[in-house]
C-alpha cells in the first residue's frame, strides 16, 4: 500500500501532460467550412477619379463662399466627401439661368448628384454588411472554441469529483493508518490538480486568417485605404466629422479600443494577430475582435445620418425658387 502514493502522483502528472497536449491543439478554421475570404466582396470596385474628395478641407471651406450661403460648413464638407462639390457649384450656376436650357442643365446636374449619392448609400450598406459578417465569423469561431473548452472543463470537474470520492472510499476501506494518509493525500493532490485545470484552462485555439483585414487601416491609418472607398475614408480621417472636431473618427475609435477592449496590452504579436493577416486565436481574442468589429460597424452606419442631412439640404436648394 505504501507504493500507492507515487502511483497516484504519476497518474496526476500523466493527466496534466495529456491535458497540456490537448490544450496545444489548434483547430483548422476550414473544419468549420468558413474560408478566409468568406465575407470579402466578390469583386473589387473601381472608383471614378472624378468623384474623389479634395484632401485639404480648410481650402475647400475657404473656396466655397457661394455654397456657404446655402448650406452649413458640415454639408459643404459632405459635398466634398461624396465627390459632388463641383456639381454643387454647377447647380448653383444653373439655378440662375431661367431659360429652358438652364432648367435642363439643372435637372441633369441634380440627376447626376442623386445617382451618385444613391451609389454611396450602397457603399455604406456594403461595408457595414462586411463588418457584420466578419463579426459573426469571429463569434462563430469563438463560440465553437467555448463549447469545446466548456466540455473539457465539465469532464475535468467530473473526474475531480470521482477521484475525490474514490480516494475517500479507499481510505475508509483500508485499516492501516499510514496507507489511509497516503491515499487521502494522493487523492487530494490529484483532485486539486484537476480543479486547477478547470479554474485556469488554457483551452483550444483556432487558426483564423483574414487576408482582407477590415480593421487594418483603422489601426495603421494609411494615407490611402486599401479597403474603404475614398468617400468613407475621407469621413473617417477628417476631424470635422467627429463630435469633438479635434481628432478624426479613426483616432477616437482606436482610443476606445485601447481603453476598453485591448487593455493597453499591445505587443507586436497582438497587433499582428488583430490588425494584419491573423494567426492562432484563442476564444477571448476572437470575442475581442468581434466586439471591435461590431463597434466599428456602428460608426460606419452612423454615416447615414450625415447623408440624410446632406440630401435634405440638397432637396431644399433644388426646390428653392
Amino acid at each position: 500500500m505504501h507504493n500507492f502514493l507515487p502511483k497516484i502522483s504519476c497518474s496526476f502528472f500523466i493527466i496534466l501532460t495529456v491535458s497540456s497536449c490537448q490544450n496545444a491543439h489548434v483547430v483548422n478554421h476550414l473544419k468549420l467550412n468558413v474560408t478566409s475570404q468568406y465575407c470579402a466582396p466578390n469583386s473589387s470596385y473601381a472608383y471614378d477619379e472624378e468623384f474623389v474628395p479634395l484632401a485639404n478641407s480648410d481650402s475647400v471651406l475657404a473656396n466655397s463662399k457661394e455654397l456657404s450661403k446655402n448650406m452649413s460648413s458640415h454639408n459643404i464638407l459632405m459635398s466634398n466627401a461624396t465627390g459632388v462639390l463641383f456639381l454643387m457649384n454647377k447647380m448653383l450656376i444653373a439655378k440662375k439661368d431661367p431659360s429652358v436650357q438652364g432648367r435642363l442643365n439643372l435637372l441633369e446636374i441634380s440627376q447626376r448628384i442623386q445617382n451618385h449619392l444613391l451609389l454611396l448609400t450602397t457603399e455604406i450598406s456594403g461595408i457595414a454588411a462586411e463588418l457584420d459578417c466578419e463579426g459573426e465569423r469571429a463569434d462563430l469561431f469563438a463560440n465553437y472554441l467555448d463549447n469545446i473548452n466548456d466540455k473539457r472543463t465539465a469532464r475535468l470537474t467530473g473526474a475531480s469529483i470521482v477521484i475525490g470520492a474514490l480516494a475517500t472510499v479507499a481510505a475508509v476501506a483500508v485499516s492501516n493508518g499510514s496507507a489511509q494518509n497516503a491515499i487521502s493525500i494522493s487523492g487530494g493532490v490529484v483532485s486539486a490538480g484537476l480543479g486547477i485545470l478547470t479554474i485556469k484552462p488554457a483551452g483550444k485555439k483556432i487558426s483564423y486568417i483574414h487576408d482582407r483585414n477590415v480593421l487594418q487601416d483603422i489601426w495603421f491609418e494609411p494615407k490611402k485605404s486599401s479597403v474603404y472607398s475614398p468617400f468613407i475614408w475621407y469621413i473617417l480621417t477628417e476631424k470635422h466629422f467627429s463630435n469633438s472636431q479635434k481628432e478624426p473618427l479613426v483616432q477616437s475609435i482606436k482610443a476606445r479600443w485601447k481603453k476598453f477592449e485591448l487593455d493597453k496590452k499591445m505587443d507586436n504579436s497582438t497587433i499582428q494577430l488583430l490588425f494584419e493577416k491573423g494567426g492562432i486565436y484563442n476564444a477571448d481574442q476572437l470575442h475581442t475582435r468581434a466586439t471591435m468589429l461590431n463597434q466599428f460597424q456602428s460608426t460606419i452606419r452612423s454615416i447615414n445620418q450625415d447623408m440624410q442631412g446632406f440630401i435634405s439640404t440638397l432637396n431644399r436648394i433644388n426646390n428653392e425658387k
